[in-house]
């Protein structure tokens, strides 16, 4: 049987139990300890507890840390694990003055009963005395323990930076990561260092010019943190479980000045690490769809950026913003005279020109997606790879520079090591107050584009008036459904329907009604319906017209619905192979056939859609006409496929479909409700990721979903 080790993400647990739920630190080993084998440390009533509740006032049980002006006993609070546990007990000033007042008694009965008052002194001296002695003993026994200093945390940055390349050329598509580190930076400020130190010194007697060590306290790692602290880094614990936020000479450190009106001084932590080679992403997930624009000149070009989710199955990071999008092209495109989005700036490095982006809007979903686009003063043209930056040519080196490169900087909420946040110590022990913390991963990638891997693209219409097919099979034809009133119920059921088939909707819009002046009782009403369908990462607009009339007497109301579907999608004729030749614009193409499932997938989206709304508006009028009658679908057929009728002769190569032809259908096999539900609660989820539909509309959908469930009592 083969053994595979697999790194799994530390996290910061308890000394003795392993539980997560860190409530303090061992002061002298940096030890965590969960609440359960916390000790006791306050006193509060005169019971012991581990942390005050209610009104009363609690003190520190051991007096480690009084006198030293720390403002409160929680911050004078100090706690221990098992093995370094002990006492510091203050100066019982009681038995001190019992002693002291036997002494005195015994002082002035010395005149009246010179034996009574002999024993009353002696015994009151050896009780005070022996109480100071004691005391100072046991301060010897233990070393004096260094100066605890509670600092402002101000701000707590845990940043991480993906460094990778990607590289399309000849339609080989590569993505590789270069580096990924981490830095834990820390700013904090201090208004009493100098106090502090001056009460250590009065406290303990510490001469003048002998060195004080002191600690600020400590800094944990929460989460499932899969980092290593780089080695060399005297702040990092022991276990690497986090770091300490000072410690060291007090007379050499930023937060103890030397002067008293100078009392706020600021420092910073920063500590490096690596992520944990598991955590680390093994290629960059970002996918770069170039593309010429038709009918442009050559000119105009899109650039479509896709983020397929950055971080672990289940972890996957939310995209904050793009923060930097830089291209380099040919001075020969010459300049920019348009962009999308606007605010470009333009400019020159060395042989290329500069178009750069920087701060673009945050998208507002998990899975980025954004799309730029550029038209030139002159035409896109390939030109020969040049040697990259470390100077090798092309010639056996894959990082010549091609004809467009650039840079992507994106910022993601979240970490790839895991680690979730951080939790501050007091120099006790205790909880700390917990600072702004912000946690964020920078991702930068390089990249290089062969004009070659260009498509050239067309936008296929349906119906479109100038295509035989389009006219023979009679797409350009508006569907009548006499008895269907054109309503805003019927738009609401066939809104939901097509949700409910992935079809985003994005908008619905009523023109003003209108009265048809010949008859009074007749309200005219148009209606248009947006909206767009995702092929892979590919869009497809659609828009369904709803225009006719209603009609109402003696309380019936009825009327006509008219009903037009257009489809439109961008296609890829074939791939630029050359800047001048006969093709479209000018363009020497090669035609690769990628192009033409899309154009498919643009006429079935159009046959799909012009079937479900005739099926639904047909139901609406009670009745189901032929063009859209529903047959039991095919083994092996998938919901959505469209099915063209078998042993038609029209079907022969170059042959159009006639009129009179039996139309394609759809195949609609009709699931249990519960398998209807799951399947648009994963399309919403889909279209919410995707960017597809607002965070809004996607919980209205999923309110709509749970509220059919439960009116037909299903399962929840």
């Amino acid at each position: 049987m083969t053994e595979v080790l697999v790194d799994r993400a530390p996290r910061v647990r308890c000394h003795e139990c392993g539980s997560a739920a860190v409530f303090s630190v061992c002061h002298h080993c940096r030890r965590p300890m969960c609440e359960d084998h916390t000790p006791l440390v306050l006193s509060q009533d005169g019971v012991r507890v581990r942390k005050p509740s209610g009104g009363a006032e609690a003190r520190a049980v051991s007096r480690e840390f009084a006198g030293l002006h720390l403002g409160s006993s929680l911050r004078e609070a100090v706690y221990h694990c098992e093995e370094h546990d002990h006492l510091v007990r203050g100066l019982r000033w009681r038995i001190v003055g019992a002693g002291a007042a036997a002494a005195v008694l015994g002082f002035l009965l010395l005149f009246a009963s010179a034996s009574v008052g002999l024993i009353l002194l002696l015994l009151g001296i050896l009780v005070a005395g022996g109480e100071i002695g004691y005391h100072r003993w046991e301060a010897d026994k233990h070393p004096r323990p260094p100066l605890p200093l509670v600092p402002q945390v101000n701000a707590v940055d845990v940043v991480e930076r993906l460094t990778g390349y990607v590289r399309l050329e000849k339609d080989e598509y590569t993505a590789s990561v270069e580096s990924i580190t981490g830095t834990l930076k820390v700013d904090m400020s201090a208004n009493d260092g100098y106090t502090a130190l001056q009460a250590y010194h009065r406290k303990f007697k510490v001469p003048p010019n002998e060195p004080v060590e002191f600690t600020a306290g400590f800094l944990l790692l929460q989460g499932s943190a899969g980092l290593a602290f780089r080695a060399g880094q005297p702040q990092v614990l022991a276990g690497g479980a986090g770091i300490s936020l000072g410690d060291g000479p007090a007379y050499e450190h930023d937060l103890f000045p030397t002067d008293p009106e100078l009392q706020h001084r600021a420092h910073t932590v920063t500590v490096d690490y690596e992520v944990q080679d598991g955590r680390k992403p093994s290629e960059i997930p970002l996918w770069i769809v170039p593309s010429l624009v038709p009918s442009s000149d050559r000119r105009a070009m899109e650039l479509d950026l896709h983020w397929a989710g950055l971080g672990p199955e289940g972890e996957q990071l939310e995209l904050a913003g793009f923060d930097l999008i830089e291209l380099r092209v040919p001075p020969g495109w010459g300049d920019v005279d348009g962009a999308r989005p606007t605010g470009v700036e333009t400019g020159r490095d060395g042989d290329r020109r500069l178009v750069r982006w920087q701060h673009l809007p945050t998208p507002s979903t998990k899975a980025g997606s954004l799309s730029l686009g550029l038209r030139f003063e002159r035409p896109i043209r390939e030109v020969p790879p040049t040697p990259g930056p470390d100077g090798a040519g092309p010639s056996g080196d894959e990082r010549s520079r091609l004809t467009l490169s650039g840079t992507v900087e994106a910022t993601f909420n979240g970490l790839l090591s895991g680690a979730t946040g951080v939790a501050v110590h007091l120099p006790g022990g205790g909880q700390g107050v917990q600072p702004q913390v912000t946690t964020q991963t920078k991702v930068s990638v390089t990249f290089d584009v062969s004009i070659r891997s260009l498509r050239y693209q067309e936008v296929r219409v349906v119906p479109d008036e100038n295509r035989p097919d389009d006219v023979a099979y009679g797409r350009n034809r508006a569907d009548e459904f006499p008895g269907v009133v054109p309503d805003p119920r019927t738009v609401a059921e066939l809104t939901n329907a097509i949700s409910a088939d992935n079809y985003y909707v994005k908008s619905v819009v009523e023109h003003l009604p209108f009265r048809d002046d010949g008859r009074p009782n007749v309200v005219n009403r148009v209606w248009d319906i947006t909206g767009r369908l995702y092929s892979g990462v590919f869009p497809i607009d659609f828009d369904i017209n709803l225009r006719g009339e209603e009609s109402g007497s003696g309380g019936v109301l009825t009327g006509k619905t008219v009903a037009q579907v257009s489809v439109k999608g961008a296609y890829a004729l074939g791939t630029l192979v050359g800047p001048d030749g006969a093709g479209p614009d000018g363009v020497v193409m090669e035609p690769d056939g990628g192009g033409d499932e899309l154009l498919k997938r643009i006429e079935d989206t159009w046959i799909g859609l012009h079937d479900r709304v005739g099926r639904l508006l047909a139901g609406r009028a009670g009745r189901v006409d032929g063009a859209y009658a529903i047959g039991a679908a095919e083994d092996d057929a998938l919901m959505g496929e469209v099915l063209e009728p078998a042993d038609e002769p029209w079907r022969e190569r170059g042959a159009p479909r006639p009129v009179d032809a039996v139309p394609p259908r759809i195949v609609d096999v009709q699931p249990d409700p519960t398998e209807v539900a799951d399947r648009r609660r994963r399309a919403a989820e889909e279209a919410v990721v995707m960017g597809r539909i607002s965070e809004e509309t996607y919980r209205q959908i999923i309110a709509g979903i749970d509220a059919e469930r439960d009116a037909r009592g299903g399962p929840q």
